[in-house]
């Protein structure tokens, strides 16, 4: 069964640009948004580029070991890293394809207040 009907929403829902946006920037990666002089934005071009790659896929194929690979590939090519400087930023990217696997894969819970 693809997602489950939560009053008039399908669930969970599908990723949307904002969701991203918002889990890229919590994410902070490359630590820029520390930097009290960076935008909050500064992360939204990978999170287009993520969206574009996952969008149209079905909620049981957002999961880490499918979304991970997308992470890794975008950022080797986004900011131009080598194998040792790839291989440092391994747990912050996996940790990222978690929440998004969290709030829009298979696994995905409604939140209740």
């Amino acid at each position: 069964m693809e997602g489950l009907d939560v009053g008039a929403k399908r669930w969970p829902p599908p990723p949307d640009l904002e969701s991203l946006k918002e889990l890229f920037a919590a994410a902070d990666i490359e630590g820029l948004i520390a930097d009290e002089n960076c935008p909050m934005d500064e992360y939204d071009p990978e999170a287009k580029h993520f969206f574009e790659a996952v969008d149209g896929w079905a909620t049981g194929e957002l999961v880490v070991p499918k979304l991970l690979p997308i992470l890794e590939e975008m950022w080797v090519k986004q900011f131009s890293l080598n194998d040792a400087e790839m291989a440092q930023r391994q747990t912050a990217l996996a940790g990222l394809a978690g929440q998004i696997a969290r709030f829009f894969g298979p696994k995905a819970e409604p939140r209740v207040r």
